[in-house]
């Protein structure tokens, strides 16, 4: 505990790891708080009108995390024109087809459907969720239909919802239980292990909430929640924390009701207990939060103390000269390899290029100079790598930047136009000529 005095970290040591006795009431008092203010999901077996009912705040500071003045990949692609004696192809992205302003169906609870949001749900807001949610349940209703679909019917119906390695997994996690399992999911914590894509945490949600097993669960909003509860001021991810918090979570779940129990604490964490602007005047459990106590004591600055912020690690940058070609009726692309980064999708075939950085920042215009060598070296790659002999490229002014989790892509976008498509090619991508309308129908 860094910023308390000296003689005030022997008394906060007393609450590390420690519920103080006070097990049952906080079991009860998060229970009572969960059936009252629950959020209504449709995994949960909740009928329509579902809610995403979070704090204005929260989602105001969303919506500014959420802004980037960079024009986003729907508004830039679809500005893509062919020159002059070429008909004109409009790429439009911003047709959003999912549609739950008018849901029409109840999805009874069940260990599938479980299974599906959690993987869903790594890394991604609830409101993102949603649709994808429903859309998925009602294109793939049972593990076995989705064990026998392709992976390219996979990768469409994830379209959008990004970190696509997951539905890499959900789909071999899917042929595991048909195989293993007869298309049912077991139950025990052990067993769900087993199967692909699942681990400890999600093997607790499903055994938990859709067996009514007494298993437990740690999740990042579950981490900060025991974090603040016992004062312990370990870096929010680090290793250290979540195998405290495992200590904890078998301590602390319900055995009569551990499917609820789990859901109450996950969405405390996700609603009250907030990683920045916690909301402790309405936590169900303030009266256990050794947090809250410390900083009634003034030993600690904000309950935000807890858990400590982990050091930042610096984003890869990288810079890729990209080509958008079309011979007028079709857009070529190329599918990535099989592991790794968007492992599997298809995107403009690119070259990445080496540039120098300006003011600790990728370069996001180009000089001529530059620009003419660039243009050069992705003309070279489309010509010895495609084929595409007669290709002829224009520099389109505006790049595209995009910020994965752990890379910063800047993208230099070359508009290209052949009048014939080439019959072979020696690059090891496959390669695609699509439509719009074929890309959205198959892809």
């Amino acid at each position: 505990f860094p910023d308390m005095k000296h003689g005030d970290i022997e008394e906060a040591g007393q609450y590390f790891q420690d519920f103080a006795g006070r097990e049952t009431d906080i079991r009860s008092a998060l229970l009572r708080w969960y059936r009252a203010q629950r959020r209504q999901l449709p995994w949960r077996g909740d009928p329509p009108p579902w809610s995403e009912r979070k704090t204005k705040h929260q989602s105001n500071c969303a919506n500014i995390q959420g802004r980037d003045e960079q024009p986003s990949s729907e508004r830039f692609f679809k500005n893509l024109r062919p020159s002059t004696g070429h008909r004109p192809i409009v790429i439009d992205l911003d047709n959003d087809f999912i549609d739950i302003s008018k849901p029409e169906e109840i999805f009874p609870l069940s260990a599938y459907g479980v299974w599906v949001s959690e993987v869903m749900l790594q890394q991604t807001q609830v409101e993102v969720v949603i649709p994808f949610w429903t859309r998925w349940m009602k294109r793939f209703p049972t593990i076995e239909i989705l064990a026998s679909a392709s992976t390219q019917e996979v990768n469409l119906l994830w379209a959008g919802l990004g970190f696509y390695a997951r539905a890499k997994r959900l789909h071999e996690g899917a042929q595991y239980v048909l195989a293993r399992h007869g298309g049912v999911l077991p139950s025990s914590v052990e067993t769900l292990q087993r199967i692909p894509g699942i681990g400890p945490y999600t093997a607790g949600a499903i055994s938990s909430i859709a067996f009514g097993q007494p298993a437990a669960l740690v999740d990042g909003n579950v981490a900060r929640v025991f974090s603040r509860l016992c004062a312990m001021n370990f870096p929010a991810k680090s290793t250290v924390l979540f195998k405290l918090s495992w200590k904890l979570a078998h301590q602390l779940v319900d055995p009569s009701d551990p499917g609820t129990f789990n859901q109450s604490l996950m969405e405390l964490g996700a609603t009250v207990c907030t990683p920045t602007s916690p909301l402790c005047d309405v936590c169900p459990i303030r009266f256990a939060c050794k947090a809250h106590e410390l900083l009634r004591k003034a030993l600690v600055p904000n309950v935000t103390h807890f858990p400590a912020r982990p050091v930042q690690k610096k984003r890869r940058e990288r810079s890729f000269a990209v080509a958008a070609v079309t011979d007028g009726s079709a857009w070529m692309l190329v599918r990535r390899p099989p592991n790794g980064l968007l492992a599997g999708q298809l995107e403009f075939p690119s070259v990445e290029i080496k540039l120098e950085k300006e003011e600790n920042n990728l370069v996001k215009t180009l000089d001529n100079a530059t620009k003419d060598d660039v243009m050069h070296r992705l003309w070279q790659s489309m010509v010895n790598d495609f084929s595409l002999n007669g290709v002829v490229l224009d520099p389109f002014e505006v790049p595209l930047e995009h910020i994965f989790s752990h890379e910063r892509h800047v993208m230099h976008i070359f508009r290209g136009y052949v009048t014939a498509r080439p019959l072979s090619h020696t690059s090891y991508l496959e390669v695609f000529w699509l439509s719009v309308s074929e890309a959205e129908q198959n892809f």
